[in-house]
């Protein structure tokens, strides 16, 4: 049974999306899943942009062919990355992808970009400087490619990127652009998504805590540039796992809640106190080198029950509805849900029918 937990009149949600995780299926599973998610009451998906992960023998796919497939299955979810960077793809590369993504789905597309890790790029001789400064002009060529036209094409002189005169050939369908949401772990990006972005994506884990003090980051950034911190979309991710056994739920979340949260430096040791190499977190680590993926392994085995148990939303409804309205109190206005149960649809099913229907009931502004 739903109950009212914790409502708090001052919360909002705006969408209510599922972030699939491409490296735990095969394509094809990864497409039956997405389009079971599009006949459900959800928003948007939203796939990873990877290279390269920790799990060595795992597939991943490339994010953008996945989303096209995507586009053409799907009717109502909006689609986007979680989220891609500017070293890989030039900005203008970028740009054209997302402008034909949102032709393809009639104006549902959206895009996440981030600072870039080591991960994707050393391994393939590609040099990771200025990464906020790359986003930044990243974000605003863009932009600006996405509104020039050959009667009014744009010319941009930064210190990374350059345009004289450029313009695509194809233009998204979304006005005045397909909303950008900026993936951020550190302050400076952080910063950086509150100053340009349309939303903010926190990185790999958050507990509702650490959300509300990092978001004053995001705040402090909006303030630099005149904005209104409530302009923003502070859309979270999730992991999380439904069932009436809470051991059998725990069991489905805690090994990939702690590989990540050893990724994510700042956070484990706002919680724990432990002390992460640079060199093992999301942005610096290589899943090349055996002896880091070894270290991760055994870091991660240290990190205590309790701390899964503040970032992960699992067991039964109710209790999943309550971490989501902590998450929503201390900030958050979308939420994204990461299923790490072996059953995905009946996971995706519940949300659906009993947990998305309240919180919208509840919080929708």
């Amino acid at each position: 049974m739903i109950v009212n937990i914790c409502k708090n009149v001052d919360a909002i949600l705006r969408y209510f999306g599922v972030h699939i995780i491409t490296s735990r299926q095969t394509i094809e599973r990864t497409l039956q899943l997405t389009t079971f998610v599009d006949r459900l009451s959800y928003d948007h998906v939203r796939v990873g942009d990877h290279i390269l992960i920790p799990d060595t023998g795992a597939v991943y796919p490339n994010a953008h062919t996945i989303l096209s497939a995507m586009a053409v299955l799907t009717k109502r979810v909006r689609l986007s990355t979680a989220v891609t960077d500017s070293y890989r793809r030039h900005p203008a590369e970028i740009a054209q992808a997302v402008a034909t993504l949102d032709v393809l789905t009639s104006g549902r597309a959206m895009l996440g970009i981030g600072a870039g890790e080591v991960m994707n790029l050393e391994p393939f001789g590609i040099e990771w400087v200025s990464p906020v400064r790359r986003l930044r002009e990243a974000v605003e060529v863009i932009r600006l490619l996405w509104s020039a036209t050959p009667d009014k094409p744009a010319t941009y002189r930064g210190r990374i990127f350059q345009l004289r005169d450029a313009f695509l050939q194809v233009s998204p369908l979304q006005k005045p652009t397909p909303p950008i949401y900026i993936g951020a772990a550190g302050p400076k990006t952080r910063e950086l998504a509150g100053m340009i972005g349309d939303g903010w994506l926190p990185v790999a884990v958050e507990t509702p805590k650490t959300l509300k003090r990092h978001l004053e980051d995001v705040e402090k950034g909006a303030e630099r540039s005149g904005r209104r911190a409530d302009e923003l979309d502070i859309d979270v991710t999730v992991y999380t796992a439904i069932s009436d056994d809470f051991e059998e739920s725990y069991q489905c979340v805690a090994p990939s809640v702690k590989g990540v949260l050893v990724q994510q430096r700042e956070v484990l040791k706002e919680l724990t106190g432990i002390e992460i190499p640079e060199s093992l977190s999301l942005q610096r680590m290589d899943p090349t080198d055996r002896s880091s993926l070894e270290a991760m392994n055994e870091l991660a085995g240290k990190i205590p029950r309790s701390v899964v148990e503040e970032v992960a939303a699992f067991g039964s409804p109710d209790s999943c509805i309550k971490k989501l309205e902590e998450f929503l109190k201390s900030g958050a206005t979308s939420i994204t849900i990461c299923n790490l149960s072996p059953e995905p649809e009946k996971t995706f099913r519940i949300y659906s029918e009993k947990i998305i229907p309240y919180m919208r009931e509840i919080y929708s502004g």
